[in-house]
Parts: structure tokens; sequence; C-alpha cells
């Protein structure tokens, strides 16, 4: 299939459909939820850029804690070549695309920053929760995110995932405890949706 007809065929109902399940389905306190475009080709993205992950929740360090573990997936599945983190970093300072306060970019400047490095496809994400939330009698870690991959050319949605995972408290037990930590919620959080993406969009 052509460019021009794979971008005739991009459905706007669709994509807003399935962005207002991703919506309901935030905030449950579990579940996965994803959406991938099936007019679009993913053979045509082989080279993609990845920003910063903004950061909605009070960790300060939030954004960049799960934007690297998601990057680190992506390359182990090396179903694109993904521009490396760095280059992509340097290529937006160049761009004037300097971050808010909430880790976010101009979306024009990221387009350009991506596109003067070869890049075809973007993705970007948002964390929303991270954070200790009491469970019973004791506290458990959470995690919530989504994530995106756009058409920098035409910005049509290529996938778009959302995930909210709740982790192990500690167990009043004498003489023992068991705390599942942040960094491996994350990890974990992170493979689930990339193995969806394997099996749904790749």
């Amino acid at each position: 299939m052509n460019r021009a007809r794979l971008r005739a065929r991009f459905a706007p109902a669709v994509l807003a459909l399935a962005v207002s399940l991703l919506v309901a389905g935030c905030g449950t306190g579990s579940g996965l939820r994803l959406f991938v475009n099936t007019d679009a080709d993913m053979s045509f993205y082989t080279k993609v850029a990845m920003v910063p992950f903004a950061n909605l929740s009070a960790e300060r360090f939030a954004g960049e804690r799960v934007g690297r573990a998601f990057y680190t997936e992506l390359v182990i599945r090396e179903h694109f070549q993904l521009v490396e983190d760095g280059e992509f970093r340097r290529a937006l300072e160049r761009a004037g695309a300097t971050a808010d306060v909430q880790g976010q970019y101009d979306p024009e400047k990221v387009k350009l920053a991506a596109t003067a490095l070869g890049a075809n496809g973007l993705i970007r994400g948002t964390v929303t929760d991270y954070q200790m939330q009491r469970v019973g009698s004791s506290d458990a870690p959470v995690v919530s995110f989504d994530v995106e991959m756009i058409d920098i050319a035409t910005s049509n949605t290529v996938w778009r995932g959302s995930i909210t995972r709740r982790g192990k408290g500690r167990f009043p037990v004498v003489g023992g405890a068991s705390t599942q930590t942040f960094g491996r919620l994350v990890q974990e959080s992170c493979k689930e949706l990339v193995d969806r993406l394997d099996g749904e969009a790749f």
C-alpha cells in the first residue's frame, strides 16, 4: 500500500474511540489497554525517536525512570532502529525544544528534531502515577503510564497503550517482609506492554 492510500485510510473516528477507551481504563488501579491502528504499515517505521517521558506524578524522577525502562525493552526487541537517547536530546536542544515543569515538549519542535535525524516515527509517553498506596495494613508501589507512537509526517497514531500496575506490599509477618520495589514494578510493566505490542502490532 502506498503512503497516500495509507494516510487516507487512517480513520479519525476509530482513533477517537480508541483514545476514549484508554481514558476510561485509566485510574482503575489495574489493567492494560492497547490500541493498534490496523491501517498503519509497521514495516514503514525503520527509524524511531523516543521523547523523554513527561511526568504528572508527584515523584520528580518518575518520567526519567519509566522512560529509560521502556526504551530498554524496545532496544531488546529490535523492531526498528531507535535514535540514541543522548543524540535525540541534543537534537531537541538544537531545535529549541525545552521541557516544561511536567517534562512536556512543544510537539512541532519535537517533530523538527526527529525529522532532522531521519526518524519517521515518534514515541512519547506520560507517567500519571508513581507512588506508594495503602492497601489494607500495608503500603504497595503503584505505577501508571501511557505511551504512544505517531507517524511524524501525518501525526496519526500508530499505536497507543496505557498500563497501571500495583506491586506487593509488606506482609505483617514476624521475621519477614516482602516488597516489590518501584524499579522491578516499572520493568515488569514496560515488559508487559511491549509483550502485548509484540503480539498485536509487530
